[in-house]
């Protein structure tokens, strides 16, 4: 039988949500009288909840602040007021992953200027390079040091004429970090050499609307693990897929093991679509241990539903609401609250607890 694994001081709690997606009805409950915008009545049901760990992740899937004079908007080309930023650093977020497919939606000079917003208001944040040589993305946390990295899969189509995969090289000239350039290797190396002894992944990828990752998104999380990479923490699909310990093969023949959750789902949006009013926090601690090594321990998910009403859109704790409905809600929603809670137990099954906080 093995021996209880012996921590040593230093850990680091960590809470990941999924897709912030800002659409125009979001849009429209933020706006006050006065032409301002207040988001963050919207993130008021998660506030305490983001802000107890010690490093908070989102995937923030929209530009940010008026560029060329156009009005703000939703979808298909999300731009967003800056107040946006300001009720995420209220609600308790720390890092931000900027490599997504709606990244360019206000063309290079709209990514650029989000980079900049983001990290004005205090974000870390990776998925972009504003400099040919930029500092690794690496944050410390009771003293431990963890390496972020964020990459896209998909670059949106600008018009009709473009590809796929035009539409990938033109993000990368630009800047954006896409899975297809990615030499995971030398950016593990590069974060490793920079101080990290953790590496986290962010990749943007999938297909829309699966709950079921594809057989070659699995083989490019494993080629991430193999490379170094210890926690992989999905996005894109915008609804939830499923969250395990998966094993890859290393050069040297060696076995790895990370942590991967393929899609945190939506954490705040708009969408309709069955299963995209659902989310999870994927909540886990980071401890070292006595011999140096690194244990990913007390991993739970947290799941989560985006509560729509007539004025207000909001994400909350489901289970949460389970015997009651919280004030407010009305009878249908609560019963789609309870429906997308079983569902995700059903979908993530009993390799991870499903809890409240």
């Amino acid at each position: 039988m093995q021996s209880p694994e012996k921590h040593v001081p230093g850990s680091a709690h960590f809470r990941v949500v999924g897709d912030i997606l800002v659409h125009q009805r979001q849009l429209d409950c933020a706006l006050r009288p006065d032409g301002s915008y207040d988001f963050r009545p919207q993130f008021s049901q998660v506030r305490e909840l983001l802000k107890g760990a010690d490093c908070t992740i989102a995937n923030l899937e929209t530009t940010i602040g008026m560029v060329g004079g156009l009005p703000y908007s939703g979808y298909p080309r999300f731009n967003t007021p800056e107040a946006l930023l300001d009720a995420l650093r209220d609600a308790g977020v720390d890092f931000l992953s900027l490599a997504n497919n709606h990244i360019l939606d206000r063309g290079s000079e709209g990514m650029r200027k989000t980079a900049d917003r983001v990290k004005a208001w205090g974000f870390d944040f990776d998925g972009v390079s504003l400099a040919p040589e930029e500092r690794p993305v690496i944050v410390e946390l009771g003293g431990i040091r963890v390496g972020l990295l964020s990459y896209t899969e998909i670059i949106n189509i600008e018009n009709s004429s473009e590809t796929w995969p035009q539409a990938v090289e033109r993000g990368a000239a630009f800047g954006v970090k896409t899975l297809q350039h990615a030499n995971f290797s030398a950016d593990v190396r590069r974060l490793r050499n920079a101080g990290a002894e953790l590496v986290f992944a962010l990749p943007h990828w999938g297909m829309e609307y699966q709950r079921t990752p594809e057989a070659e998104t699995v083989a490019l999380a494993k080629k991430m693990i193999a490379a170094g990479i210890d926690v992989i923490l999905g996005s894109h699909p915008h609804v939830v897929r499923p969250v395990e310990y998966l094993e890859a093969e290393t050069d040297r023949g060696e076995t790895r093991t990370g942590l991967v959750a393929y899609s945190l789902g939506n954490f705040i949006s708009s969408q309709s679509r069955r299963y995209t009013d659902a989310g999870i926090i994927l909540d886990f601690t980071v401890c070292r241990l006595a011999d140096g090594s690194y244990s990913v321990k007390d991993v739970h998910i947290i799941p989560t539903y985006c509560w729509r009403s007539d004025n207000m859109i909001q994400p909350l704790c489901s289970k949460r609401y389970l015997k009651e409905a919280p004030e407010g809600m009305d009878g249908a929603a609560w019963q789609s609250l309870k429906e997308s809670y079983e569902e995700l137990r059903e979908l993530l099954g009993d390799t991870f607890p499903l809890t409240a906080c």
